[in-house]
């Protein structure tokens, strides 16, 4: 009998405490209830492990809605600055391109008035070369004349001279024929009566001698004055000459300087012309532009309506948010009353959860890490989470404690370390948002050397919870103890 009481307080002591046991026949209802409580604290850790998934998951939610509704909302905000000063601009640049649209049209316009009164004077310069031309033909026709009428004065000046010799002749016979008058006269008078009609003859002759010496005489001071006259006509011929070549040699030089003109403004009338055309395009693309703006306008209206539905949005994924934090906050107080529970051999977790945690944040915590290293390559911000109870490893920091003497030291100087490496993901952001771009990378190597620390305290707690597994020992009970 007392064997009996033996062998059920010993089945009795390890249901209270979930160890191993015998099941016996006897006891049947005893080993029933053994079994339903292993089943039970088999389910507890699966509600455990899964209520810290989702507290996981829900941090995880909760900060990608807040910096996303964050996001979104600064961005509405730029955007809505960027819109005002677009909407601004292109307003003032519509007016602008319409007054710039109107002086081009005047340009335009005198452009072509320019075309057309070019156009009129190279129709002058046509006409004036043509003028010239016949100036040239006239100027060398007049040369050709007055060396012409030179030759011709020449002509006249010798057969004056000519004349002039012959009126010296005429002049000698007439002293001749008069000295032979008068020596026919005293011979006359000498032969008396005899000689009388001789004598009367004789004085005819010396009176038509006289005659002939005195108009010899006045035809010789009439030649003299032809002579001068013609001289002075041959020079003022030849001062003719030399001016009508000068002129000739001056109209040559016009009308050189004529065709360079008109070479000048054919250019001048072509760039005018690709002028007027590229003013008219100019003038198209000014009425475009003018269109363009007044449509970026009217998209801006548009796009100011589509933010104010954005922003709209932006506060329901904040409000949004808020739910979630209450559930967060449920499944926290949740870990919380499960962390004094796994006190209880009742609902005592395996070593396996916890191992199954230290790895899981071993990964997160080097993600974490890779996240602020491209943080600091980039200099853009990125979704970090910087509360370290928030993250994989502090819900369950802060809500499950092991008691196992082995571990709690190292588990004890996890919360500093674990504080001090979240808290460079705060000094990262900081270090972006007010462009201390040079603190950047030394934030991020001083990170690395935490997370040194922190991985080798998670790989120390990992070899001592697999060797106390081995042994058979709960690292949230007392050793001795025998886990089942």
């Amino acid at each position: 009998m007392k064997i009996r009481k033996k062998s059920y307080n010993t089945a009795l002591d390890s249901v209270s405490r979930l160890a191993e046991m015998e099941y016996m026949p006897q006891y049947q209802e005893l080993n029933d209830i053994h079994q339903r409580l292993i089943r039970g604290r088999r389910e507890f850790e699966q509600v455990a492990t899964k209520t810290m998934d989702a507290v996981i998951h829900m941090s995880a939610m909760d900060l990608t809605l807040e910096t996303n509704a964050e996001a979104i909302e600064q961005i509405n905000a730029s955007m809505g600055v960027a819109v005002d000063g677009i909407s601004g601009s292109a307003g003032s640049t519509a007016e602008i391109a319409s007054d710039v649209s109107k002086a081009q049209e005047n340009l335009t316009t005198t452009i072509i008035e320019v075309s057309d009164e070019s156009g009129r004077i190279m129709e002058d310069i046509r006409s004036c070369e043509s003028e010239l031309t016949s100036i040239t033909g006239l100027s060398a026709s007049a040369i050709s004349n007055a060396q012409g009428m030179k030759a011709d004065i020449n002509g006249l000046i010798d057969t004056i001279r000519d004349m002039t010799e012959a009126i010296a002749a005429i002049n000698s016979i007439s002293a001749q024929t008069n000295l032979l008058a008068l020596n026919a006269s005293i011979e006359a008078a000498r032969a008396g009566d005899a000689g009388r009609g001789f004598s009367v003859v004789a004085e005819e002759i010396r009176s038509l001698a006289e005659e002939a010496k005195s108009l010899t005489g006045r035809m010789g001071a009439f030649v003299a004055n032809i002579q001068e006259a013609s001289r002075k006509s041959s020079d003022s011929v030849d001062t003719t000459v030399a001016e009508l070549e000068h002129i000739n040699e001056n109209i040559q030089n016009v009308w050189k300087l004529t065709g360079q003109n008109r070479k000048g403004m054919d250019h001048i009338a072509d760039s005018v012309s690709s002028l007027a055309a590229v003013s008219e395009e100019i003038s198209s693309s000014m009425h475009e532009l003018d269109n363009q703006m007044q449509h970026i306008n009217e998209e801006c209206l548009e796009l100011r309506g589509s933010m104010d539905s954005l922003a709209v949005s932006s506060r329901s994924i904040a409000d949004l948010a808020a739910p979630s934090k209450m559930i967060e906050k449920h499944l926290e107080e949740s870990t919380q009353i499960m962390g004094a529970m796994v006190q209880d051999a009742f609902y005592m977790l395996d070593n396996r959860v916890l191992l199954n945690c230290l790895n899981s944040a071993v990964d997160a915590h080097r993600n974490w890490l890779n996240t602020l290293k491209e943080m600091a390559q980039t200099g853009t911000l990125k979704v970090l989470q910087t509360d370290c109870t928030k993250c994989g490893l502090g819900h369950f920091y802060y809500a499950f404690k092991p008691v196992n003497p082995q571990i709690i030291d190292i588990w004890n100087g996890l919360e500093a370390k674990h504080k001090t490496f979240h808290s460079y993901g705060t000094e990262m952001i900081g270090a972006i948002q007010t462009g201390r771009s040079d603190e950047l990378q030394h934030i991020y190597e001083k990170a690395e050397d935490c997370s040194k620390e922190l991985i080798a305290d998670f790989q120390s707690m990992i070899r001592i919870i697999e060797s106390l597994t081995k042994g058979g020992i709960r690292i949230f009970e007392q050793e001795g103890t025998v886990q089942r």
